[in-house]
């Protein structure tokens, strides 16, 4: 009996060589843990005339070497230049600023990209806000400005440059960066009416200020329980080793309370300094200086029983004076700064002539 040999086996080199021949001519077999080979990516196109500011969804099919679409296949995003744009989560791009940006597409070995134009955003309208401004002197009031581009965008980053017409009835201010939300402080100056401007790269909006005077006056009548003028200090001061007598007087003062959209107060007593010269049966008060001692403003709020809570602007941390409601005017109890003791002050109304 003769013996066959045993068939020699082929060697596994040369079964993934054919395997590989095959799956080239005839797309028979491939390894199914591989690469993913003759897959294909588009993105899907990107929106035509965007502009810095502007927030895009990104896109993109991913195709079988049949060409149909693989449901659910990962892209991963990848962007040129991050001071032009960013991406903003996973597919999300924020366009910074204007220049050209390039975006790659990737799906496992498949990528394709697109050059992407961002343009400039030129100032086309600015709106001011409220546009008509009712005051009384000494209102404050933010103004808030919307710069418009193209297609109504928000306009950013840009100066704004804050004017009035008339500044003796009404002053604005607060220029700069829009990186914030852009606000001009306007301050009511005096009685009138006046146009006030907000101007970004040669565009400007306006907005119009009526200023009432609103303010009502009080005459100071009484100090510390007395009728003024009064004698508030007498002191003794050594001059080329002679001493002399001095008086202090409160003579006069004003409460004035101002402000429609939020009122406000300014008051203040004036004394008189006073040498006194002679024996006391034949002295003689010869004036030296009129100074203007107590002086503040500051914010009101008024109580439910007509009482004021009137906070310094000038003098802190939070000085507080109270003024109650008297016969023609209020007394008000002035907090001295700094030493924890008070002044009785009477203010009476002044009619206007």
């Amino acid at each position: 009996m003769i013996s066959t040999p045993p068939k020699r086996l082929r060697p596994a080199r040369a079964v993934a060589t054919a395997c590989l021949s095959l799956t080239l001519a005839a797309a028979a077999c491939h390894d199914a843990t591989g690469p993913l080979g003759g897959r294909t990516i588009d993105i899907v196109q990107v929106q035509d005339s965007v502009f810095e500011g502007d927030s895009l969804r990104l896109a993109a099919r991913v195709l079988d070497e049949t060409g149909v679409e693989v449901a659910g296949a990962p892209v991963a995003w990848t962007i040129s230049d991050t001071t032009v744009a960013r991406l903003v989560g996973a597919d999300v791009l924020a366009l910074l600023r204007p220049g050209t940006v390039h975006i790659s597409a990737r799906s496992g070995i498949a990528e394709a990209g697109h050059d992407l134009a961002i343009g400039r955003l030129v100032v086309q309208r600015v709106e001011l806000t409220p546009g008509t401004i009712d005051m009384g002197r000494t209102d404050r009031v933010q103004v808030a400005v919307r710069v418009l581009g193209q297609g109504d965008r928000e306009v950013r980053g840009r100066a704004i440059m804050f004017s009035s017409d008339d500044t003796l009835v009404a002053v604005v201010g607060g220029g700069g960066s829009m990186d914030a939300p852009p606000i001009g402080f306007l301050v009511a100056v005096g009685a009138g009416s006046t146009t006030i401007r907000a101007g970004v790269d040669g565009v400007t909006g306006t907005a119009q200020v009526g200023v009432v005077l609103a303010d009502s006056v009080y005459a100071l009548a009484e100090y510390t329980g007395f009728p003024v003028p009064v004698l508030a200090e007498v002191d003794t001061l050594v001059a080329d080793g002679v001493p002399r007598l001095y008086e202090v007087h409160a003579e006069t003062g004003a409460l004035v309370l101002s402000g429609l959209l939020q009122r406000r107060y300014e008051l203040d007593v004036t004394y008189s300094v006073y040498q006194v010269v002679g024996t006391e049966g034949a002295a003689e008060r010869q004036f030296i200086m009129r100074v203007r001692g107590q002086f503040d403003r500051g914010l009101v709020a008024t109580g439910t029983d007509g009482s004021l809570s009137m906070v310094s602007e000038i003098i802190g941390p939070r000085l507080e004076h109270v003024a109650t409601p008297a016969v023609g005017g209020y007394m008000v109890r002035y907090r001295i700064p700094g030493e924890g003791t008070f002044l009785d002050l009477g203010y009476v109304r002044v009619e206007p002539s």
